[in-house]
């Protein structure tokens, strides 16, 4: 099983990661990142190291239970993945009834939750008292691309880490970076006709490249959500419309926009019409940003 230093970038969470595991890890952890992000790999990771047997630093790759998380064979992880489908209560309490149950092989138990924001309301409230409480053995990893559908009770048992995106070059891609410019750029200002113009300069990419530009406009996005605690921009080329998007604009509507976003590039995996789909981009994005004022 690879260690920390296999995965590609995210040198700070990987440096934080190792720290906690060389003291004390939290027992419920929530890793936080768009598709493509690698969420996957640094929860199996995570997963080993929990589990590993051998020698610092963990994962060792060597001992016995490295080598079964790595072909999936550990009794002791325990993962769980609907694809795209939602997380039912009976799924909630399947995981409470076997978190009770002491491990296997060792003393820990490791649970993987894919796609934790499709977690239904009755499953979240469900899970939540043994997050709250874990036995001592058991540690919970989630997974999101959108962690703000979590109830606020779930993402407070939870120790967040926040992954980087996929990497853009958006300063050597002309194509991904003017679109995403005049978006944002109209998207602060408030004006639809410049949102439309702005998302239709996706419209003739092919899949890859939609792919990536809706990877770079949701970097931008949650830039502007964080720069109001002082965080550095991962796209500086954008910097200067993340800024004004981010005074021009509540975090909490930007973040909206990111959620709106990362549920039309899914759609767009499976061949819906780019057109179309840089039509809603613009639309939702308006209605989310500046809603029609109510008549009196």
């Amino acid at each position: 099983m690879p260690g920390f230093d296999a995965l590609p970038g995210n040198t700070a969470l990987k440096a934080s990661l190792r720290t906690a595991l060389d003291r004390r890890f939290p027992q419920a952890v929530l890793l936080s990142g768009p598709d493509g992000s690698g969420k996957t790999d640094f929860a199996q990771t995570i997963a080993a190291a929990l589990l590993c047997t051998g020698a610092s630093p963990r994962p060792c790759g060597a001992c016995a239970s490295c080598h079964k998380v790595a072909h999936g064979t550990h009794p002791d992880l325990i993962v769980i993945d609907e694809g795209d489908g939602e997380i039912k209560v009976e799924t909630a309490r399947n995981i409470r009834d076997e978190a009770a149950i002491l491990p296997n092989d060792g003393d820990r138990k490791v649970f993987i939750i894919h796609n934790a924001d499709r977690m239904n309301l009755s499953a979240q409230n469900a899970l939540l008292k043994v997050l709250e409480e874990p036995p001592r053995y058991v540690f919970f990893i989630l997974l999101s691309s959108q962690p703000g559908v979590l109830l606020q009770t779930i993402r407070s048992r939870c120790a967040i880490y926040q992954l980087e995106p996929p990497h853009v070059s958006a300063d050597q891609n002309p194509e991904l970076l003017e679109p995403s410019r005049a978006f944002l750029r109209a998207m602060a200002k408030g004006d639809e006709y410049g949102m439309l113009l702005g998302a239709n300069g996706f419209a003739k990419l092919n899949k890859a490249a939609f792919q990536q530009a809706m990877t770079l406009l949701g970097t931008a996005l949650r830039d502007a959500a964080l720069v109001s605690v002082g965080a550095a921009p991962l796209v500086p080329a954008l910097s200067a419309e993340t800024r004004a998007l981010a005074g021009a604009l509540t975090a909490e509507k930007i973040l909206a926009v990111y959620n709106h976003l990362t549920l039309l590039s899914r759609r767009a995996e499976v061949n819906a019409s780019a057109p179309i789909q840089c039509a809603v981009l613009a639309a939702g994005a308006y209605a989310i940003c500046h809603p029609p004022q109510s008549s009196k």
